[in-house]
């Protein structure tokens, strides 16, 4: 694994260590090596997890992505993760092949929650981009979304770090109006739009509006360039009624 993908890789903190635990710590360096890419267990890639994980491993889907490149493709692995003690995680490995069949990681993602399958939505002359798109579990319903890219004069894939993806957007927005729930990305246009909370909202339905921001990648890093935003304000109290209680 290449030193840039495992430093992006880095900034999210790992769920499923190989020890099959929850309650030990690992770093994607780690992750990596526990990932076979030997040709018998790629060519059961329907049916084998790639990943040497402790506790139990299912694999739920995995495919083929074709590109511009004949002599290129994608492989990717969706595995359901269940430790000896705790909760459940997903991951998806992603996997580059060239024509002799050689495979190569390109990238690995992982969620609490839930996890899509990966949308190869830039392939032009310049750089080609992965979206997997995801949710963290629990009532916040944040996001696990995960980017790769490969640039054309150097076909090498590498993660797009998006930690702080909604910190840069928080600060952008006025006082009083916080983001609330997951973003929705829209890659293919350096596009992303969330939902934004207002004062009085408590920890429930945001009612502020939404953010709309554009985006661009810097080094390996996804960087928020524009809001736009506009306010919603409450046009008066609000208004509770109980079915059976009006009268004809």
């Amino acid at each position: 694994m290449a030193l840039a993908l495992v430093l992006a890789a880095a900034a999210t903190p790992i769920l499923s260590c190989p020890g099959g635990t929850i309650e030990t710590k690992c770093t994607a360096a780690e992750v990596t090596a526990k990932i076979a890419l030997t040709r018998a267990r790629v060519t059961n890639i329907a049916q084998r997890c790639l990943y040497d994980f402790g506790g139990k491993c299912s694999v739920e889907a995995s495919g083929r992505i074709n590109g511009r490149d004949p002599g290129a493709s994608l492989l990717w692995q969706k595995m359901l993760l269940a430790p000896r003690a705790g909760p459940p995680a997903r991951m998806l490995v992603l996997l580059s092949q060239d024509k002799a069949g050689k495979s190569a990681l390109a990238g690995f993602a992982e969620s609490s929650g839930s996890i899509g399958t990966p949308d190869l939505v830039v392939d032009d002359d310049k750089r080609r981009l992965i979206h997997v798109g995801g949710t963290l579990a629990g009532s916040g319903g944040g996001n696990a979304d995960a980017l790769f890219v490969s640039d054309t004069a150097a076909p090498k894939w590498r993660r797009v770090d998006l930690s702080d993806w909604s910190e840069q957007g928080g600060k952008m927005l006025p006082t009083g109006y916080w983001l609330r729930g997951p973003a929705q990305f829209a890659f293919d246009e350096m596009f992303a739009s969330a939902p934004v909370a207002r004062e009085g909202d408590g920890e429930c339905c945001p009612r502020g509006g939404n953010a709309f921001y554009d985006l661009d990648i810097q080094g390996d890093r996804l960087v928020l360039t524009r809001l736009r935003f506009q306010p919603m304000q409450p046009l008066g109290r609000d208004i509770e009624v109980t079915a059976g209680t009006l009268e004809d």
